[in-house]
């Protein structure tokens, strides 16, 4: 039975660390992650820390005399694997696209993760100070939260840069995470020493995060919407033959009959108008302004899926060199549908993004 002292315990582990996840979500000027993401992270952090639980569990009994070594070296390979399925399903999906909101969802799982371990823990650290409890949960939560954000982080910008092969692409954030962590469990002995690391070094860390993220994202969306523009452009042009589209879709006459080359123009002017309307959104989140659910999109993504079936598989290939289908411009799809979506607008699911 968990008595009044123990719910404090986990109190003073889990709060600050939980305001800590808040004030991250706080420092994001375009709020790319909505609180129903947030939520569904720590609940995936929960379920990752229960499985955990019952494979150390297991391990512990088979490696009686060994727990040390397995605690230091063994344990932190299961827990961040777990912990990465979440984070990684995300980036690798589209629905976190740049650093910022990739360390947001990282560190939530990891703060689900603690809460359990930190509940987990009430009966092995039964009778010790709040003291020891504060630094062994807290500092232990932090680490829980920090490892996963550093290694989604780092996934999320290996994704967007395309600079890892894409096999191995997850591998270097998930090592750095079990690395990071197997250093804290080295430290265990000096809770002291591990709180203060943990605590001090993760805030510097995110912010240079936050301040690159942020950076890249102007960058990204003033440079996005100008192409955007000059596509628009092209497409409405009187010489449109002699512009960079019409050349391009003149030399596939050959290849496919004028329905479907006029099938393709439409889908390159209406991926160009919705990605126009999401970073329209992005601009007013900027300035603390919340866009108001257009139904119009809904019927545009039904358009969408239907030209996307009409043009056919192999004509979408022959057309991806004018789309723009980076992990970014997939976010921006699935983040104003789902914009759509939440507000209470239904119809055709569309094209997943």
């Amino acid at each position: 039975m968990i008595q009044s002292v123990d719910l404090l315990r986990v109190a003073l582990a889990l709060v600050p660390v939980l305001l800590f996840l808040v004030a991250l979500r706080a420092l994001d000027s375009y709020k790319l992650v909505s609180v129903r993401t947030v939520l569904a992270a720590l609940v995936a952090g929960a379920l990752a820390a229960l499985i955990c639980f019952t494979i150390n569990s297991i391990i512990f009994r088979e490696l009686s005399g060994h727990e040390d070594q397995y605690a230091r070296f063994g344990a932190p390979v299961v827990e961040e694997l777990a912990k990465a399925v979440y984070w990684i399903f995300l980036i690798a999906t589209a629905r976190a696209a740049f650093m910022a909101d990739s360390a947001i969802c990282g560190f939530a799982v990891g703060a689900g993760f603690a809460l359990v371990e930190n509940v987990s823990y009430l009966h092995m650290l039964d009778g010790r100070g709040l003291g020891v409890w504060i630094l062994r949960g807290f500092g232990t939560a932090v680490m829980h939260g920090g490892v996963a954000a550093l290694g989604a982080t780092l996934s999320a910008y290996l994704f967007e840069s395309r600079s890892w092969p894409r096999g191995l692409l997850f591998a270097p954030g998930v090592v750095t995470a079990i690395v990071l962590h197997s250093t804290f469990n080295q430290s265990l002995q000096s809770p002291v020493a591990s709180m203060v690391a943990a605590v001090a070094g993760l805030p510097l860390i995110l912010g240079f995060v936050f301040y690159f993220s942020e950076q890249s994202l102007r960058t990204w969306l003033g440079g996005k919407l100008d192409r955007d523009i000059d596509m628009l452009s092209e497409i409405d042009s009187k010489e449109f033959q002699e512009t960079r589209v019409g050349a391009y879709l003149m030399a596939l006459q050959e290849s496919f009959s004028p329905t479907v080359r006029g099938d393709m123009l439409s889908l390159l002017h209406l991926t160009s108008e919705l990605s126009m309307r999401a970073k329209g959104d992005l601009l007013l989140r900027e300035a603390g302004l919340e866009a108001e659910p257009d139904p119009e999109v809904d019927s545009l993504f039904v358009e969408l899926k239907y030209l996307e079936k009409s043009i056919g598989p192999t004509g979408m290939l022959a057309i991806r060199p004018l789309l723009s289908q980076t992990p970014r411009d997939l976010w921006e799809m699935h983040r104003l549908r789902r914009g759509v979506h939440r507000n209470g607008v239904s119809g055709d699911r569309g094209p997943a993004a």
